[in-house]
């Protein structure tokens, strides 16, 4: 986008170097000392260009852009700006004039480079056109800049507005220049682009670049969502298929090794004959062996079969009656265990206990 030349101000000036990496700060420095102050938060406002070298000096121009009024903008910004007068081609060495939004500007070249630039007050090429031109030479070689105008030139848009031809060659013997009318060029963008950019669109393109920064996370999360399900799909899928290849495999397996099942089956009947750990005499002696040796504790009935045990004895001391109890929760923990309280019978003076104990698995 090109920002008119009446919305900005040319300060050309010489400086003492040609090191580009300074031309900024030196342009700072005169505008300060000028008295130009951009105004505050209003975004990039100024931007500097070279106009020309010379003797170890470089001829810089400093645009200063005022800053656009609410509601100017167009909705949608472009992401480059400059000012017009820079995107035009212009002759080297002379003065340009054309209307622009129904003004008349100029701007001045000097060796094929725009050297200065400005708004005409009238709307007509006439005396006060050429005041202003020649105060604009004035004031300029006052300042050190002295700008050599071989010639005039007047662009035409091809419209009844333009000017006669008789009132060009009158404004070109005022103004003492060889003067010429052109029909008015295609405009062409500058290079390198200014780094113009007014605070509203600045703060359009950070919102952009956050909301271009959020995408990228949001996209970037997504992504990564998107992988781990795919590894996770193709983690199923492999183990899926392995797991059909395994049933596959276990089908084959049962049908030739089938008889197993029928040899298990025989053998779980044959359990309480082979069972030796729960054979009525084996538990007889697991049970007798929890009695302490010497201790006044006997079975009086003892009945066992693999599934059930039941004792019923006697005992002088209820403290051992109850730790033989615990004993046997203990040894014979694959037994389900019924251990009331010993009974103190009155006419022996000593306690009975009736113990029974259910193989685990067995009870109904």
């Amino acid at each position: 986008m090109g920002f008119p030349v009446r919305e900005a101000l040319a300060v050309p000036f010489k400086v003492q170097t040609e090191d580009p990496s300074m031309f900024e700060d030196l342009a700072s420095m005169h505008l300060e000392q000028s008295g130009i102050r951009p105004e505050a938060d209003a975004g990039r406002l100024t931007d500097v260009f070279p106009a020309g070298h010379e003797d170890g000096q470089t001829l810089l121009l400093s645009v200063v852009l005022s800053a656009p009024v609410e509601g100017t903008m167009p909705l949608r910004a472009p992401s480059e700006f400059d000012i017009s007068a820079r995107c035009f081609p212009m002759a080297e060495n002379a003065v340009t004039l054309w209307r622009e939004l129904g003004r008349w500007v100029f701007a001045i070249t000097s060796g094929g480079r725009l050297t200065y630039f400005q708004s005409l007050p009238g709307t007509q090429l006439a005396s006060d056109a050429i005041r202003e031109i020649r105060l604009a030479l004035t004031q300029l070689s006052l300042q050190g800049v002295t700008l050599h105008m071989d010639k005039a030139i007047v662009w035409m848009s091809g419209q009844d507005s333009d000017p006669s031809d008789e009132d060009i060659q009158a404004f070109g013997k005022e103004l003492d220049a060889e003067i010429s009318a052109e029909p008015k060029p295609s405009p062409v963008l500058p290079h390198p682009m200014s780094r113009l950019v007014p605070a509203d669109v600045r703060a359009e393109q950070r919102m952009k670049a956050e909301m271009q920064k959020r995408n990228m996370l949001i996209a970037a999360v997504l992504l990564a969502y998107l992988g781990i399900a795919g590894y996770f799909a193709y983690s199923y899928f492999q183990l899926s298929s392995k797991l059909k290849k395994q049933n596959t495999e276990l089908k084959v397996v049962k049908m030739d090794h089938g008889d197993i099942g029928l040899f298990n089956a025989d053998w779980d009947q044959l359990a309480p004959v082979v069972d030796s750990p729960h054979w009525p005499l084996q538990l007889l002696e697991r049970t007798a062996k929890l009695i302490p040796p010497g201790q006044d504790l006997r079975f009086k009935v003892y009945e066992a079969s693999r599934e059930r045990i039941i004792l019923r004895g006697e005992t002088g001391d209820l403290k051992l009656a109850s730790s033989y109890a615990e004993k046997l929760r203990r040894s014979l923990s694959d037994y389900e265990w019924s251990l009331p309280p010993a009974e103190s019978d009155s006419k022996t003076n000593r306690w009975k206990f009736n113990y029974e104990g259910t193989l685990k698995g067995e009870i109904e």
